[in-house]
């Protein structure tokens, strides 16, 4: 098998962990975080908080998936320019995860001093 072939397998395995993680997120009953810090007793709606988690996931590991699409298709040597391209759309998509990710927790998270609490 062609080590392009081989690669972009391992590439989609890390992708396809990302929609394992996004159907385990969907299913937890508990507020995941993508931060160190938990947020247990801190979101307003946990199961809707937990699907858009989830679908963050699957968004991010179909961008990732595509990102290494140019390792598969080119031939052997791929050059360095197109290893530093992909590179770079993932680390884009890596900062657009955190970006949407920080806009979820700010829609789902409880805002203390209200008067409801």
């Amino acid at each position: 098998m062609d080590r392009n072939v081989i690669g972009y397998l391992g590439w989609c395995a890390v992708g396809g962990a990302c929609f394992v993680t996004a159907v385990s997120i969907w299913r937890s009953k508990k507020a995941v975080s993508l931060r160190w810090k938990k947020l247990d007793g801190e979101v307003t709606d946990v199961k809707k908080y937990n699907h858009a988690v989830a679908k963050l996931y699957i968004l991010y590991g179909a961008v990732f998936i595509l990102a290494g699409l140019p390792l598969f298709l080119l031939e052997a040597p791929v050059p360095a320019w197109v290893g530093l391209l992909t590179a770079a759309a993932v680390a884009a998509d890596t900062g657009a995860l955190f970006a949407l990710y920080g806009r979820i927790v700010k829609k789902y998270k409880k805002k203390y001093g209200d008067w409801r609490d």
